[in-house]
């Protein structure tokens, strides 16, 4: 059930985003929605090394998430074991969706980027302080058009 809504959330931040192009890959995890403060951890394989990409963090939030903005702390663990880690601050929009209804927050993370190796990457997102209200954080990676 909740894999059904990660497929959802990433399809709605797509379409939002002006549609879902051919070369687009999503991978999201639900977090603890009472009290997110643990590392989410996040990984996806890469077999291009040529492709500009854009990556667009994003989180599922409910009526809980009352923030304008979500500080976060963002570490990058590329296959051959190089770290890059940083504070990213995601800025957040208030909805006036029912409150039985998530919604999905997106904002740009990096922009015409070359993952310059294959194989696994690691993404590691936490909070830079606990969150009530968010269920899901995940990356978006889209050619750059």
């Amino acid at each position: 059930m909740r894999r059904g809504w990660m497929l959802l959330a990433a399809t709605t931040v797509c379409a939002a985003a002006g549609g879902c192009m051919a070369h687009t890959q999503s991978v999201a995890v639900d977090v603890d929605a009472r009290d997110w403060s643990r590392p989410a951890l996040l990984s996806f394989t890469n077999s291009d090394t040529t492709t500009l990409r854009d990556l667009h963090l994003f989180v599922r939030c409910n009526e809980r998430f009352e923030a304008d903005s979500l500080p976060l702390h963002v570490m990058l663990l590329s296959p051959d074991s190089l770290r890059f880690e940083e504070r990213f601050v995601l800025r957040t929009e208030r909805s006036e969706l029912p409150a039985a209804r998530s919604r999905v927050c997106e904002a740009p993370f990096r922009n015409r980027v070359v993952l310059p190796d294959t194989g696994r990457y690691r993404l590691v997102i936490a909070p830079a302080t606990p969150q009530r209200g968010i269920e899901a954080v995940g990356i978006n990676i889209v050619r750059t058009e």
